[in-house]
């Protein structure tokens, strides 16, 4: 039962200390943080009590001087430990953790002086006087617990501010990055091709991947006045249009010479036919053209 109280009661410093700073880098020092935050607060809060009850007895007693040095003891032990809690809580610089706790034991320095001075030697006249001593020694290390204290409190306050204006400028960029991007005017597209034909014109292909021909353009530069307009007339014009792949074939045909004989079929079995018939009549002519060169020599030899 009590081991089940001891774990609740940790983990709720636990997620007290990520609530309130963050995740803790080790839980010592979160359990020795609260530790001294809580010890000093209950410290500072019995020694102000004792003081109030040494008031209601009287001076001449010895144990109302008990009951104010008690008091004293207590209050001046529980500051420091207040304040050290502060850079032990905080994810300060494990220097600043260092000067609060060599000034947490300057401090206890102090609080023996006073225990040991108190009341005989302290801050009375005709007799040694340690009451100095003892201020200026728990002054000094209260100035060491302040210093640190308060440099852990800036620097968290720092960071949290950082960490903050940092999401705020990334969402600032972000944002003014999307207004940028949105102002852009539109790309025309002229303008892609005129990119791409400055991007392919140290190339040797062209956009489809066939090699680019090395021509000439000539760009004469004559008003319509100066060109001799006589014959060119649209009598003296012949145009000649394909209608299809068998146009352009005779054309081809009548460059080389003689006449074409043209069989347009269907289909592929009729083109295969014709072409057939063609050669069939080719090897004919060729025959015959034989015969009569053979009959005209046979002649000319009985004249000879």
């Amino acid at each position: 039962m009590e081991l089940d109280s001891r774990s609740r009661v940790a983990n709720t410093l636990v997620e007290t200390y990520r609530r309130y700073v963050g995740e803790p880098d080790r839980l010592a020092d979160v359990y020795v943080g609260f530790g001294l935050f809580f010890g000093g607060v209950t410290l500072g809060v019995v020694g102000v009590l004792m003081f109030l009850w040494a008031t209601t007895i009287p001076a001449a007693s010895p144990f109302h001087w008990q009951l104010r040095e008690i008091a004293g003891a207590l209050a001046l032990t529980g500051l420091p430990a207040f304040l050290l809690s502060i850079p032990v809580l905080l994810p300060v610089d494990r220097r600043a953790t260092y000067v609060a706790a060599v000034g947490g034991v300057v401090c206890l320095v102090g609080v023996g002086v006073f225990v040991t001075s108190y009341p005989q030697h302290w801050n009375v006249q005709g007799t040694t006087d340690h009451s100095t001593l003892g201020v200026v020694v728990y002054t000094a290390g209260l100035v060491g617990l302040v210093g640190a204290g308060g440099a852990g409190l800036v620097s968290d306050r720092v960071e949290r501010a950082r960490l903050a204006g940092g999401g705020g400028e990334t969402a600032t960029d972000a944002a003014s990055a999307d207004d940028g991007a949105s102002d852009d005017p539109a790309v025309s597209d002229a303008e892609v091709e005129r990119d791409i034909e400055e991007a392919m014109s140290d190339s040797e292909l062209s956009w489809g991947g066939v090699e680019k021909t090395n021509t000439t353009r000539l760009n004469i530069d004559t008003g319509d006045e100066d060109v001799e307009r006589s014959n060119l007339t649209t009598e003296n014009a012949n145009v000649s249009r394909s209608e299809g792949v068998d146009s352009a074939v005779s054309g081809l045909q009548k460059l080389r010479g003689g006449e074409s004989t043209e069989e347009t079929g269907e289909g592929a079995d009729d083109q295969v036919a014709a072409l057939q018939e063609l050669r069939h009549q080719q090897e004919m002519e060729e025959l015959a053209t034989d015969d009569d060169d053979g009959v005209i020599d046979r002649v000319k030899s009985l004249f000879r």
